[in-house]
């Protein structure tokens, strides 16, 4: 009898303590969060570290419309551009300033969501992750797809979607445009 007194004894003790915790549900946003998604459209593959197959060119997509300056949208695209070209040359792919010697070419494009709501994402790209917009960050994506040159298919399509760092130095920038492309890039190779 004394084991069950204090058996509910401590049961009860227990189911206190845990009604005096206050659980938070909402999710608290990380500036650093990334949100990435990918589809394969049609099932053509590149060989890496061909003297033909592995040639590709950039083409970088502006939105219309942006809330950024001209300059500062041309500072930001020369960066991912710099990265986009590093990590394929990484993976074993060659880039090509010639267009009609590329076996595949790389679309890409940047914008903040003022300027590209995921509506008009889906509605052009078909995909979105969906990453929750913040009051106290400003949403960007970074859209990037392949195209071959042969059939003029879209291969594969990827974006990321990650909340934009103002007080980022030049270098700093560099570096989290090159985890964003990585992360992105990732689902490419993985299926290629």
């Amino acid at each position: 009898m004394k084991k069950v007194i204090n058996l509910l004894m401590f049961a009860t003790t227990v189911l206190t303590l845990f009604a005096c915790v206050q659980v938070i549900t909402e999710p608290v946003a990380n500036k650093n969060q990334l949100a990435i998604t990918s589809v394969r459209d049609v099932p053509i593959h590149y060989a890496v570290n061909s003297a033909v197959n592995s040639l590709f060119s950039l083409s970088p997509k502006y939105v219309e419309e942006t809330s950024l300056k001209a300059a500062q949208t041309q500072r930001i695209y020369r960066i991912y551009s710099d990265a986009i070209v590093a990590n394929l040359q990484k993976n074993g792919f060659t880039n090509t300033s010639i267009p009609k010697q590329a076996a595949f070419h790389v679309g890409f494009g940047i914008a903040l969501a003022d300027d590209l709501s995921d509506k008009k994402i889906i509605k052009k790209f078909g995909a979105t992750p969906g990453l929750s917009e913040q009051t106290n960050y400003k949403k960007g994506s970074f859209l990037i797809y392949i195209e071959d040159v042969k059939t003029g298919a879209r291969v594969w399509r990827g974006i990321a979607q990650g909340f934009a760092h103002k007080a980022l130095s030049q270098e700093q920038r560099k570096k989290r445009a090159a985890v964003v492309v990585s992360s992105v890039m990732q689902q490419f190779y993985q299926t290629n």
